[in-house]
């Protein structure tokens, strides 16, 4: 019994000073902070049992088509290529701020997800990454065609690596499309 009530003591004061710690503010949560070796296990290990338990086990119910290819590049031009890149187009202003950064999709490991683990990503996004989710703002078969296009990524032709290039015309194709209305340049206020 004494064995049970000093585990339980420890562990009570092992979460009090975890408790303290985080409370304190000490710990710098700012995004141009590296992340710590704890932080980064923490937090992969967190996302990817997250996304396995709830992803689709299904296949991707669109097929590759030309249509498909294309819808995918538009939302991806549209809202992925600002943070993740492309072969051949650089990601925005917006990527360097990322922590953790945002991942190169057309690489092997990034690649290597189940369809269904990419539309949950794509779909929900993950808490505190900056990857959002955009099933709020999207149809889950954009989605699936995000995620095709996602597959498609590593053997772009010329003429997609051209259209993903184009940012400033896909804003304003995304808000005409979307019944609103492109941002001003520059039109964002400093903060207080």
């Amino acid at each position: 019994m004494k064995l049970l009530a000093g585990v339980v003591i420890g562990l009570l004061v092992v979460a009090l000073a975890a408790l303290a710690v985080a409370w304190s503010g000490v710990i710098d949560m700012s995004a141009t902070a590296p992340s710590t070796a704890l932080e980064r296990v923490v937090g992969t290990t967190l996302a990817d049992r997250s996304i396995h338990r709830r992803a689709p086990r299904a296949r991707n119910p669109l097929e590759a088509t030309p249509e498909v290819l294309r819808t995918g590049l538009d939302h991806y031009r549209e809202n992925c290529v600002v943070c993740h890149g492309a072969p051949g187009v650089a990601a925005g202003e917006a990527a360097k701020g990322l922590n953790p950064p945002a991942p190169d999709l057309s690489l092997a490991d990034a690649q290597e997800p189940s369809d269904g683990e990419l539309f949950e990503v794509i779909g929900h996004g993950i808490r505190m990454s900056g990857m959002p989710g955009w099933l709020p703002t999207h149809t889950e078969r954009e989605i699936w065609a995000i995620v095709a296009f996602m597959r498609h990524l590593p053997s772009l032709t010329p003429e997609e690596r051209r259209a993903l290039a184009r940012g400033g015309e896909a804003e304003e194709e995304h808000a005409a499309h979307h019944g609103g209305e492109a941002p001003a340049a520059g039109g964002d206020s400093p903060r207080p």
